[in-house]
């Protein structure tokens, strides 16, 4: 309702907008034309048939016009033609019968009564207007108190069914209660009802809710809107499959996986984990579409939320998506999968940067510190930003062998590399700032500035 009455506003407004703009060209040319051709003809006292004809509107004879050559071929669509040029004389014949009218009723003032006719039709827009919107807040209203109501009656015949040991005789009376809400609408409530207790009742009280969920055949409804709805639909039923829904409704979802619509393919994967929580990402095999970064996002709150665990995931790292990798990479980082450490290894020789990079920071976060003479061996050949993530990896497993390592950056590193390299020298207990200072003698100056802003007590945190 809101959005037909946005499109009938919006449509009023630009047919008065055009008709005050390009109405008001076409009535003086009109004008014009008539006020000419009385002009022309006003000497004759007593035309001739033939000349008033032609002081009005010259138009041949259809036979004659029939006849005539046509663009598609001498001949062609003679028959169709006619029937234009009948219809033109037609409306030439209305509108000057029309504007003569309008001069006898005007009395001389036919400006006045065409501004008069703009008034009226641009009173009736803004009456029309005001009577939709009238209308469709009123319809408005209306579906929220019944909304309101429905919602509260639900309410009370539910919670007994949640709260209360009841026997068996009770909830069969509350299932048939719930039973007698035939319409759409209503439906569609006790759902949203269910979607609610689901997420606030844990246990037992879980288990009942998706039982009723199945007793009262809701299940249909939702399957209805993913296979006939709009997306918003297709994504709401996705929803509620996924929250009162069971395992067996997974083949169901993974149609919709690969869905043309970015948002159905977010709530499709979502779904898909929360009903398979032995293999929560089991989708990522059957993906057609690139895996965008919302959905890693979606993913981990999702799981974090619904209290999912993850399942091992070293082997989904050769996946053909750059995103799903470095997904993966997040993924093993945050859930610290230790036994993921080799595998995570091999991504250091990925043909991507940014999975390289990735893969240098989840082996810092697993404190994979073997890993060290590899990185150190390919740091020459990598590309900038994995440098950087190479030497702060350092900073966790820097000893006295890699002094020489980290002082060979500092000769010849970028000037973030030269920071870096600095900030460990600093921090290494077994060189400090008087080696520093050194170093800077034999570079002739060029890292006091980095010294000096390590060594400065507000940079501790820096450092």
């Amino acid at each position: 309702m809101k959005k037909f009455r946005c499109v009938f506003l919006k449509g009023g407004i630009f047919v008065v907008i055009y008709s005050l703009f390009f109405g008001w060209g076409q009535i003086q040319e009109i004008q014009a034309a008539v006020n000419s051709t009385k002009a022309e003809c006003v000497f004759l006292e007593d035309p001739p048939a033939e000349v008033y004809f032609d002081c009005e509107v010259a138009i041949p004879d259809v036979a004659e016009m029939e006849a005539r050559p046509t663009l598609l071929g001498v001949g062609a669509g003679a028959g169709s033609y006619g029937l234009i040029i009948s219809l033109v004389d037609f409306v030439r014949s209305a509108l000057t019968d029309f504007f003569s009218f309008v001069d006898k009723i005007s009395l001389g003032y036919s400006l006045l009564f065409y501004l008069a006719l703009f008034a009226i039709f641009f009173l009736l827009n803004i009456a029309s207007v005001v009577i939709v919107i009238v209308i469709s807040n009123w319809i408005f209203n209306r579906r929220e108190i019944y909304q309101k109501y429905k919602r509260k009656e639900i309410i009370e015949i539910v919670s007994p069914y949640f709260y209360d040991d009841l026997d068996d005789h009770e909830a069969a009376g509350i299932v048939e209660t719930l039973n007698q809400y035939k319409s759409s609408k209503d439906k569609q409530i006790i759902i949203d009802v269910l979607i609610e207790g689901k997420r606030n009742f844990t246990g037992e009280g879980s288990i009942k809710i998706k039982a009723l969920y199945q007793v009262l055949q809701l299940h249909k409804v939702s399957l209805r809107k993913i296979k006939y709805g709009n997306w918003y639909r297709r994504s709401v039923g996705l929803r509620e499959l996924a929250f009162l829904g069971k395992r067996a409704y997974k083949t169901e979802i993974e149609n919709y996986i690969n869905d043309n619509h970015q948002y159905v393919r977010t709530e499709a994967i979502l779904s898909y984990m929360l009903l398979d929580d032995k293999n929560p990402f089991g989708f990522l095999m059957e993906l057609k579409y690139s895996f965008v970064r919302w959905d890693s996002l979606s993913i981990y709150y999702t799981m974090y939320f619904n209290g999912i665990e993850p399942p091992a995931m070293a082997h989904m790292l050769n996946h053909s998506d750059l995103q799903v990798r470095l997904f993966l990479l997040r993924m093993i980082s945050i859930y610290n999968q230790l036994d993921a450490v080799r595998e995570v290894a091999k991504c250091l020789l990925d043909e991507n940067p940014e999975v390289r990079q990735e893969a240098v920071i989840t082996l810092r976060a697993l404190e994979y510190y073997r890993i060290k003479v590899l990185m150190k061996n390919r740091y020459v050949d990598e590309c900038h930003p994995v440098r950087l993530e190479i030497l702060r990896s350092m900073k966790h497993f820097i000893e006295d062998d890699d002094i020489s390592f980290i002082e060979e950056r500092v000769r010849k590193g970028s000037f973030d590399e030269v920071f870096e390299a600095v900030k460990l020298l600093y921090k290494f207990s077994g060189y400090g700032e008087r080696r520093l200072w050194l170093l800077d003698e034999e570079l002739e100056g060029r890292i006091a500035i980095f010294i000096k802003h390590v060594a400065e007590p507000r940079n501790k945190h820096v450092a």
